[in-house]
Formats: structure tokens, sequence, C-alpha cells
């Protein structure tokens, strides 16, 4: 509210959220196949790490997912802090309660395993996505407040 609304004539999607979009993108492709590659046999990154191709999927497919479910915290502003009012939205956190419960079932209910050619992941898989999936959070905060800072130095600017 303290910045005046856009004009007529601009984009809805400008630049700068471009530079998020796309930033973001790559953060959720790399910590995916960096999950996918720490579980494929000779792979990479975990290349002597046991495990099988249906694993791999299932971590990487667990990572973009919760990755996803990080973002949903990002996406509430492009410059504020995504732990800034976290608890204001009890529906927000439904929905990402539903979502994870929803990921788990996939990964751990063996009908589920058949139908998305998926396989059962250990608490320390879960950590390993976890953990990857969060860097997505991390790294906008990381944007949000170099653009804070930024704007802050800018005449004129409302930042």
């Amino acid at each position: 509210m303290r910045r005046p609304p856009r004009r007529l004539f601009d984009r809805v999607i400008d630049s700068e959220m471009w530079v998020g979009i796309v930033w973001v993108g790559f953060v959720m492709a790399a910590v995916t196949l960096l999950a996918l590659d720490l579980r494929l046999p000779g792979g990479l990154v975990g290349g002597g790490a046991p495990g099988s191709v249906v694993e791999a999927r299932t971590m990487a497919f667990t990572t973009l997912v919760l990755a996803q479910l990080f973002n949903c915290f990002n996406a509430r502003s492009d410059r504020t802090s995504a732990f800034h009012n976290l608890f204001v939205n009890p529906l927000l956190w439904a929905a990402i309660a539903l979502s994870l419960v929803l990921q788990i079932t996939v990964v751990h209910v063996p009908l589920l395993n058949e139908a998305f050619d998926t396989a059962p992941l250990g608490a320390d898989d879960w950590a390993v996505c976890a953990g990857l999936a969060s860097v997505v959070l991390w790294a906008a905060e990381g944007k949000k407040l170099l653009q804070r800072r930024w704007l802050r130095g800018r005449p004129g600017s409302l930042g």
C-alpha cells in the first residue's frame, strides 16, 4: 500500500518480477536435480550412494513439492521478508499442511506407490529433501534483502 498503483500501460509482470521468477525457477531446478543425483546410482554427486532410479525420482519429486510449499511464503510479497506476519493466514497453513499430508501419502501408501511410481523414503531422505527445498526460501530471502538495501539507497524510493 505504500507504493503507488501501477500505471495503466505498465506490464502486470514487470522486469523485476521476471528476475524473481527466473531466480526461484533456477534454484528449484538446481535443488531438484541435486536431490535426484544424490540417490541416483552412478550420479555425479552421490555416485556411490545406494539407491534406485525410483528412489531418486521420488526424492526429486518430493524436493520439488516441498520447494513449492516453501515458495508459498515467498510469494506473499516481492520485497517483504517471508517471516514477516508469518502466521496471519491460517488458510495458507492449512493448504500447506494438506499438501504435505498428500505428498507423504503418495510416497508411503503402497497403492499410490504403484500409481505414481514412487518408493517410500526414510527419515534421513525426508530431511535431505526438506533441507534442499528450503534453499528456495533462503535464496528468495537473500534476493529480497539485497533489493531492500539497493532500493533504500535510491532517491525517492519507498523501499
